[in-house]
């Protein structure tokens, strides 16, 4: 039964971090007045990618200590 529902949180917390995680880009996308797909697909603007990545792994790694803790 203890590995049943350490399996089942797993996955729950998972889905919770991405769920987050993409929430917080949309805000980040709104905040800030960026257009993601403009800039990375029109205008082929390699930096903002890179600081995109940078803040999407920066916010995984919170959400990821938050939920483990």
């Amino acid at each position: 039964m203890a590995f049943l529902w350490s399996f089942f949180s797993t996955i729950l917390y998972s889905a919770l971090g991405i769920v987050l995680l993409l929430v917080t880009l949309v805000v980040a996308n709104k905040v800030f007045r960026l257009n993601l797909h403009r800039e990375l697909v029109d205008e082929h603007n390699v930096a903002f990618g890179v600081m995109i990545a940078g803040l999407a792994v920066a916010i995984g790694l919170i959400i990821a200590g938050t939920i483990s803790s």
